[in-house]
């Protein structure tokens, strides 16, 4: 992976200050998420270019075609997800694991909380891939967005250095499947529920290494991408624009592949969070498709 030839700098929301603790806080507010996820904290170790992308992302953020497009990518994901994979019963599991009415009731909202961020963030990332590809796209009029993203409630997570060993153990498999060098904020969270986070690894680890998950993993970056391209209020923000901010070239290479990584993880986090919802209703036995 080109990433690992360049260490980036996660900000976390502990750690912001100044500008970039204002961004984080209206990353919350125009997303309807109580975190900042890892995107806009890698993004912010490269201190000038989060200003500039947020800034670029306004316009965008405020249509009602950026959000329709999300969904598009949400459903899109829990379609395939659906007809062409065995999902097992987490919503039969979570019985036997005697959570509790609450416990259940907790982990069915953060569920629909990423399968509602997840495309989100995979569309921004296509977004801004496209801005650095094409960067002469043409801006369209668009429909203003005219309701505010629902506030989520805070969630619990149970981070690497607070977890139990065989919780740690399981996160350092997560990273190595998914090929990532920190892991995502689902899993964190799941961390709260360690016998669900372990069967739930179990059960989700052996489809992401079949070549039909890559296969629908590809189909749904080329579908941020194509749908980004096709936004008309698009993310403007070329590598001209960045090279007149003053950010390095080696800056501005590792920003680019950072991004196109980014793509490439949120298709994977938008397709697994599909496979867990479709599990938390009773999962499907049978694909549609073969």
């Amino acid at each position: 992976m080109a990433l690992k030839r360049h260490k980036l700098i996660a900000v976390k929301e502990s750690q912001a200050a100044g500008e970039t603790a204002e961004i984080y806080s209206e990353i919350k507010q125009s997303l309807g998420i109580p975190h900042v996820n890892m995107v806009f904290q890698v993004f912010a170790g490269f201190p000038r270019f989060l200003p500039l992308f947020w800034n670029a992302a306004q316009s965008m953020l405020g249509t009602r075609e950026f959000f329709s497009g999300a969904d598009r990518l949400g459903a899109e994901a829990y379609t395939r997800m659906h007809n062409y994979f065995a999902v097992p019963d987490f919503r039969g599991r979570i019985e036997e694991l005697q959570f509790s009415p609450g416990a259940e009731r907790e982990l069915r909202d953060v569920v629909d909380l990423y399968h509602y961020n997840y495309p989100i963030l995979l569309l921004l990332c296509a977004a801004q891939m496209q801005a650095f590809e094409n960067p002469e796209t043409s801006v369209r009029p668009a429909t203003s967005l005219e309701y505010q993203p629902p506030q989520r409630d805070n969630v619990i997570l149970v981070e690497e250095e607070n977890a139990p060993a065989p919780t740690r153990r399981i996160y350092d498999d997560i990273k190595h499947i998914m090929d990532t060098p920190f892991l995502n904020t689902c899993y964190v969270n799941f961390g709260r529920w360690p016998d669900f986070l372990r069967e739930y690894w179990d059960r989700l680890k052996p489809i992401m290494l079949t070549a039909q998950y890559r296969q629908h993993c590809g189909a749904i970056r080329d579908s941020a991408l194509a749908l980004a391209a096709d936004l008309p209020q698009p993310l403007q923000l070329s590598i001209s624009d960045m090279e007149q901010a003053g950010i390095t070239r080696d800056d501005l290479n590792a920003i680019v592949q950072t991004t196109e990584f980014f793509v490439d993880l949120e298709s994977k986090q938008t397709l697994n969070m599909a496979f867990t919802k479709i599990g938390l209703e009773g999962g499907v036995r049978s694909p549609v498709a073969a």
